[in-house]
């Protein structure tokens, strides 16, 4: 038996990317980067997403049941950095239909969820299930409604940035 516990230094091994997921909730606008994402079936098209218990995103997504996901790319670290603590939405000044959260401006898709400008990609989607009761994540199985590219490009991956953890 090993003296030191390397299993989180093992699960560090596998491969994440970063994500910023968006919804509303009773608080309003929330947005945090993620990092456990998987595609989860091809029919339908669904997606399954671990979120933080607790947190506003958590409230968010588990009340609406709707939220976006943005696939952030390898030059947007900036972006993904922006939703690591929980951040107030304001109005844009110039703009009318545009919003703002941890600095990113985004505006309201049709069915009332945030999406960025800024985002490489982005998936709008609803919840049909929720797994993990027993966890401190929600593991939210999700169909993909809506889906967005403003430009090819690579995605940033948890491994090429310092950190550890997207949650």
């Amino acid at each position: 038996m090993p003296d030191k516990d390397i299993t989180k230094d093992v699960l560090r091994m596998f491969s994440y990317g970063l994500f910023v997921a968006a919804s509303v909730g009773a608080e309003g606008p929330s947005a945090a980067t993620v990092s456990w994402v998987t595609q989860a079936s091809f029919e339908p098209r669904l997606i399954a997403v671990a979120m933080r218990k607790g947190t506003a995103i958590h409230r968010a997504v588990e009340s609406s049941r709707r939220f976006s996901l943005h696939i952030v790319s390898a030059e947007q670290r900036d972006f993904a950095k922006a939703f690591f603590k929980a951040q107030p939405s304001t109005a844009d000044e110039q703009e009318s239909t545009l919003y703002i959260i941890g600095g990113q401006r985004y505006v309201l898709s049709e069915a009332g969820v945030p999406v960025f400008a800024d985002a490489l990609a982005w998936l709008e989607c609803e919840v049909v299930e929720t797994a993990n009761a027993g966890g401190d994540h929600a593991l939210f199985i999700s169909r993909i409604l809506v889906s967005g590219l403003r430009a090819p490009g690579a995605a940033l991956a948890l491994r090429d940035t310092p950190w550890h953890y997207g949650g």
